[in-house]
This record gives C-alpha cells, structure tokens and sequence, in this order.
C-alpha cells in the first residue's frame, strides 16, 4: 500500500469511524492480496470513502468522467486511485484500464446497480461487474452498506452504519455449474445477478443483527 493512499486511508477511516459509529464485519474474509473486486449496494455518495476506508487493503474505484474536469476535485479523487469513466456509453477505454488494474493484482470497487439507489432498497444489477470478474478472471467479495444514506442523522446517532463483507468467490462459482462459460451478455449478466443475491444475503444478516439488538 502506497504511504499516501495509506495515510489518507487511515485518517479517514478516523474520521468515518469517528462520525458514523461503524460496525464493520468480514474484513478478514478479503484477499489482502491479487486482483479483487469487491461489490456493494449503492445508496449515497459517501459510500466509495467509507467502503474504501473500510477495506484492510488499497482499492481503486470507478468515477465519472465528469468528475475530473475540477482541478481540486479531479486531483483528490486521481489520489485515491480514481479511474475515469464515461457512463450512459460503452466505455471501451476507461473498462480497459480498470481490467488492467485488476489484472496488475488490484482490487476495485464497483456498484453492480450501477447508480445510487436512494430509496435505500436492492435494484437489479448491470452486467458491468460480471464483465470485469470474467475478463479480469478475478474473485469477488460481496459487500453490504447500510446507514450511509442518512449522513444528517450520524452526529445524532439516529443511525448507524453498517459495512459487512462477503467471502470472495470467483466468478465461476456465481455463474453456476451448468453455465456456458463463453464470455458475452448473458454470462455477464447471470454473474452479476448472483452477486447481488450475495449482498441480499449480508442485508438480510444485518437486518437479523439489527432485530436481537432492538429486542
């Protein structure tokens, strides 16, 4: 982990920490090393910082192209292993770089909904992150964020937040034995799929978690 990035990291996970109260759970079950990505929910843009701050290793993530066109905000999140992409296109360039990160034994973080989904509620995923685990050929770790939507509420510990993480598993495992492996759409897809079946899974044991603590 690069002395800069490990800084920043560390400082804010302080911060966050800090701030949000945060539970996080799993972290021992991310690789701490070769090319990972790590999938999870997306309800706020606070998310990325405080998955990121979360995680036990350096992580690169995806952000629109429109970011990087302010000076002070373009250099921050380039700082923190940013990668720029164009959304509403097929971005061949930006899917490149970010594979070849992965394949460098990176690990990024990627939002299989593709977007924020402010209604706090899990949404069919893209077949992106499906794309990325089979060209990449890399595991993926399921992550579930809860909270991160209500910032407003953390300084009057009306809320939480919550960061569970996932096994890895490799995409051949989520796709499915009887699965034609060729890569194309339906692959991508029916990975992507099973990935948001795992952050179903994490939801549901923190919404266990939350019950036995309210009882």
């Amino acid at each position: 982990m690069g002395a800069y990035y490990s800084a920043a990291r560390f400082l804010a996970g302080a911060a966050l920490g800090l701030l949000t109260r945060w539970e996080v759970k799993g972290r021992d079950q991310v690789p701490r090393e070769g090319g990972l990505i790590v999938a999870s929910n997306h309800v706020s843009f606070w998310d990325p910082p405080l998955v990121g701050a979360a995680l036990p290793r350096e992580a690169h993530f995806l952000a629109k192209e429109e970011l990087f066109s302010s000076p002070w905000m373009g250099w921050l999140i380039r700082s923190v292993n940013a990668i720029p992409i164009r959304r509403g296109v097929a971005d061949l360039s930006g899917m490149s770089r970010a594979i070849e990160t992965l394949q460098r034994g990176s690990a990024l973080l990627m939002f299989p909904e593709g977007s924020r989904m402010r209604d706090g509620e899990l949404h069919p995923a893209r077949p992106g992150v499906g794309m990325m685990a089979v060209n990449a050929d890399v595991p993926i770790v399921p992550c579930y964020v809860s909270g991160s939507g209500r910032p407003s509420r953390w300084v009057w510990r009306g809320v939480r937040v919550r960061i569970w993480f996932g096994p890895a598993l490799h995409w051949k495992d989520l796709a499915g034995p009887e699965t034609d492996l060729a890569p194309g759409r339906a692959l991508y897809q029916r990975v992507s799929d099973a990935v948001m079946r795992e952050v179903a899974v994490l939801r549901s044991g923190q919404l266990r978690s939350a019950s036995r603590g309210a009882a």
